[in-house]
């Protein structure tokens, strides 16, 4: 649906110039680079659920939804660096999209703002990254940058649990039944997709999770899904979550081979 239009347009000999296009990509750009690197972003999160966050660690989210002090992994220059990738990533594949002859809304500047209530007292928000209009039926679109293995994975696809959950918020907050989940492999360039259907039932894991979140206290949060190994080392979702330090006060970092792990001490 749209990386075959991609490709084909890339693939030809001449090339569309369109003013308004490249109008709106030097302005996005310069939007983002704005905000990754020249604004303080560091808004409150208390008292609020993301559904870009949805599929995390229940216990990560909670702390966030009760306001705890980030003690863990920070934003540091590299992961601002791949948030700005990842941004550019969109807007490139978006742009190209819309110049292979793709019918694109609701992207960049114009991306809207969606809400899935998940309690009685409580929705939550976010910002799909567009909607494609192919053969008279709308889909979410939903674009990410990956790994080599993840790329690998997801072109069989295995698609990361915290992505289908965002997706399927998306597609439930919308009335949509079908996401074009298109990917970027970083490494080498190469473009896939996929169409993600709406599951219920994802839906509903969802529903019960923020359920627990929205009934725990500060003092009672929901139960931790990771463990540490039998030589003590916490996967990686541990080590890269700005909470840990409040979760697992007996564990640190130490360097194993060229890289970081977290282990319990």
């Amino acid at each position: 649906m749209i990386v075959d239009k991609i490709n084909r347009y890339l693939s030809q000999e001449e090339l569309t110039f369109n003013e308004a296009i490249r109008y709106q990509i030097e302005k996005l750009a310069g939007y983002v680079f704005r905000r990754q690197f020249m604004e303080n972003n560091d808004t409150s999160t208390e008292g609020k659920l993301r559904i870009s966050s949805l599929g995390r660690c229940p216990r990560q989210i909670a702390y966030t939804y009760h306001g705890f002090e980030k003690k863990g992994k920070q934003i540091d220059s590299r992961a601002k660096i791949v948030f700005w990738t990842g941004d550019l990533t969109e807007m490139t594949i978006i742009s190209l999209a819309k110049l292979a002859g793709v019918t694109l809304t609701a992207t960049g500047l114009e991306q809207i703002k969606v809400e899935l209530p998940v309690s009685k007292e409580v929705t939550a928000e976010g910002h799909p990254d567009g909607l494609l209009i192919h053969q008279n039926k709308i889909y979410l679109m939903e674009i990410k940058s990956m790994t080599s293995y993840a790329f690998e994975r997801f072109q069989w696809g295995d698609i990361d649990q915290s992505y289908l959950v965002q997706v399927n918020c998306y597609m439930e907050a919308l009335g949509l039944d079908a996401c074009c989940f298109v990917a970027l492999n970083k490494e080498s360039g190469v473009l896939s997709e996929r169409v993600v259907t709406k599951k219920p039932e994802i839906i509903a894991d969802v529903r019960k999770k923020v359920s627990e979140i929205i009934a725990s206290t500060p003092e009672n949060l929901p139960e931790r899904p990771y463990q540490p190994d039998e030589k003590g080392f916490y996967p990686w979702q541990c080590r890269y979550c700005s909470y840990w330090g409040h979760c697992l006060p007996n564990a640190k970092e130490v360097l194993v081979g060229n890289k970081y792990k977290l282990k319990e001490v």
